[in-house]
């Protein structure tokens, strides 16, 4: 049964790369998203090791598990040079990931890509990232 998302009701989209800032530590990457309203959210770990790539499967993620529950889908993402990627006209060599959310975009004009500054998904992946950290400790 679809629906359509209310004023107040958008999906947040988030990456996180853990180890990123330590040429030591092996990177773990995770994406998740939060729809306001409706309060649903979910995580999952991702192979990416650069930002761009983690924050365009984090929307990927969210358009491909929610796209077909809801007419109207605004997807609102932190990053903001992925966000100007992705809805430009044209980009010169964009990745096999961008190119991907290009077609999706273009492809279904029910889905609205906006970037924006505070991210709700940035909760719900931290809570997701640090339920996996206890799960791994040793007792």
């Amino acid at each position: 049964m679809s629906k359509t998302l209310g004023k107040e009701d958008c999906v947040y989209v988030d990456a996180k790369i853990l180890g990123m800032h330590d040429a030591r530590l092996p990177r773990k990457a995770y994406v998740g998203y939060y729809v306001t309203g409706t309060g649903k959210h979910k995580a999952k770990p991702v192979d990416a090791d650069q930002s761009d790539d983690a924050e365009i499967q984090a929307i990927l993620f969210a358009i491909d598990n929610l796209k077909d529950s809801i007419d109207k889908l605004e997807v609102i993402c932190d990053h903001q040079s992925v966000v100007s990627e992705a809805t430009r006209d044209s980009v010169k060599k964009p990745s096999p990931l961008l190119e991907e959310l290009r077609v999706k975009l273009r492809d279904n004009p029910n889905i609205i890509l906006r970037a924006l500054q505070t991210n709700l998904a940035h909760k719900t992946l931290t809570e997701y990232v640090n339920g996996l950290k206890h799960k791994s400790a040793p007792d």
